[in-house]
Order: C-alpha cells, then structure tokens, then sequence
C-alpha cells in the first residue's frame, strides 16, 4: 500500500519517509510541493496521506483544504502544531502532540505510527469487503 508524503522540510520528509517506510508492505513516497502531491494522488492513489503543517508559516493548512475538498474520502494524517489530526475518509479524530524535546517527538512518531497501521489496516478492510446490496 502506498502513502504519500508531504512536507516542504526536507528533514521532516526524511524522518517520516523512512519511519513509515520499515512498516511491512507500505510503499512510502515524499514530496515538498502540493502540486507534486496532487500530480501523484492524480497518477496512483495512496491508500494515506501524511502531511507536515507544524510549521505555522507555510501554505500547507491551503493544500490541505484543498486535498479534503477534491480527495473527501481519502484518509489524511496532518501533523499541526501541538496535535496530530486523523482523518480516516469520514471522521477526524484529534490527539494532543505536544512540546519539542526528543521525549515528545517520540512520542509523536509513535501517535503516527499507530494511526498509519490503523488507517492502513481500515484501508485493506475496505478493499476486501464484498460489495454491499451488489448480486
């Protein structure tokens, strides 16, 4: 399954990139820029997408409403300043990330890791389950 990576900082790419990418059968790919995002959801769909907004300077929260309002039911994990918001294609759940020590960034990847495997896994379900009210 792939997941999509975006992040203008290349550090936090590369942190999440490979942190995501020793999880087994995920195929992780990274970008900085919201139109490479949007080219590649366009060409191969990711069953997630993972985007670094800590940074309140950025124009990522715009690529974001942009990705909830043309991709609705595509599952978004958005790192925000102090939160990580989970968004599974139908409700979004919110869970507190807060400080800067490397205790807490620890704990933010670990809170990341989980909602991947848990979207990852509600991602694989959808894909299995037989068609509804279909003969």
């Amino acid at each position: 399954m792939r997941v999509l990576v975006v992040s203008p900082h290349p550090a936090s790419r590369a942190l999440l990139s490979r942190f995501l990418d020793a999880e087994p059968d995920v195929e992780v790919s990274a970008t900085g820029e919201p139109d490479d995002a949007f080219a590649s959801i366009k060409e191969n769909k990711p069953a997630l997408v993972v985007v670094d907004l800590r940074r309140p300077d950025e124009d990522h929260p715009l690529f974001l409403g942009l990705l909830r309002k043309r991709h609705p039911s595509l599952p978004v994990i958005s790192l925000v300043p102090g939160r990580l918001r989970i968004f599974d294609g139908r409700s979004e759940r919110v869970r507190e990330a807060h400080g800067d020590t490397a205790e807490a960034l620890h704990h933010l990847m670990g809170s990341v890791l989980q909602a991947t495997r848990d979207l990852l896994a509600q991602h694989l379900l959808r894909m299995l389950r037989p068609p509804v009210g279909r003969a």
